[in-house]
């Protein structure tokens, strides 16, 4: 018998742009995991996802990072971050583009992120090095997950993107006092 368990935590908000980003993203990952769920098993065993996520803001921008946790076999479950940032004066949705376009280049994400990570005993080998320095390399996919604070934007680096699995997942601070001006 295959037994399936979801624990999901989602936030609704007052802007509807927003409530239907999240729920698309949530409804695509439940539906993936159903999909997956469905497949057959020659033993007892429970397929697991969990969702949760993290509020964060100042007076422009209300941000989410969503943590997701997915088991269906294997040596652990398979753990991802996702974000979603809302502009509330301008009542859009905000990516990595409008960051880089905006506030802050590739190269010095890049650049601030290795400097901050490098402090890291996690760091100090070449393996983890050579990891880091591939997970943070200037494009748009390594810094697509990041948040809003009152201090600046925290960047969020999955599990296996800049560490081993067994290192867990990373996040940096920018702040704005450091961005384009």
């Amino acid at each position: 018998m295959i037994k399936n368990e979801m624990n999901i935590s989602y936030p609704r908000t007052k802007y509807p742009i927003l409530n239907k980003d999240i729920k698309d993203k949530i409804k695509k990952l439940i539906d993936e995991f159903m999909s997956y769920a469905q497949t057959e098993v020659e033993y007892n065993f429970t397929y697991t996802l969990d969702i949760s996520y993290d509020e964060y803001g100042n007076e422009n921008y209300l941000s989410y990072v969503f943590y997701t946790s997915t088991y269906t076999g294997g040596a652990h479950p398979d753990n991802q971050i996702f974000t979603i940032n809302y502009d509330i004066k301008k009542n859009q949705l905000v990516t990595i583009e409008e960051i880089i376009e905006n506030k802050f280049t590739l190269s010095y994400l890049s650049d601030k992120s290795r400097r901050i990570l490098k402090q890291n005993d996690q760091f100090k080998d070449e393996t983890s090095l050579e990891m880091l320095i591939n997970g943070t390399t200037p494009n748009k996919e390594n810094f697509k997950n990041f948040v809003f604070t009152e201090n600046g934007i925290v960047i969020y680096f999955e599990q296996y993107q800049i560490a081993p699995y067994s290192a867990g997942s990373f996040k940096v601070l920018i702040p704005y006092s450091q961005q384009k001006q």
